[in-house]
């Protein structure tokens, strides 16, 4: 990964990823929060977690579909945790 794809990745923002999460699950605009996990959503099913892996590999270009642990990331933190170490979120 070169410094420019880096820092374009860096364009996206945790609300940005909040919201991206929110339509995947067809969810209300502001119904997550940054704690929020998928034990609150019945809509956050397995299925729920392909359509939040797939919306989000979107976003961020095709990067996050190769990242295995993002599967059990079941809650906003892990997600964006995942994110960070993988360098596509600040």
């Amino acid at each position: 990964m070169n410094v420019r794809e880096v820092t374009l990745n860096f364009n996206h923002s945790k609300t940005t990823v909040i919201a991206t999460i929110e339509r995947a699950l067809d969810l209300q605009k502001g119904s997550l929060g940054e704690n929020s996990s998928s034990a609150e959503y019945n809509s956050w099913d397995s299925l729920g977690q392909v359509d939040i892996i797939l919306a989000l590999d979107v976003l961020f270009d095709g990067k996050v579909n190769a990242i295995p642990e993002m599967a059990d990331a079941n809650s906003v933190p892990k997600i964006i945790d995942v994110l960070i170490r993988h360098l596509l979120l600040s």
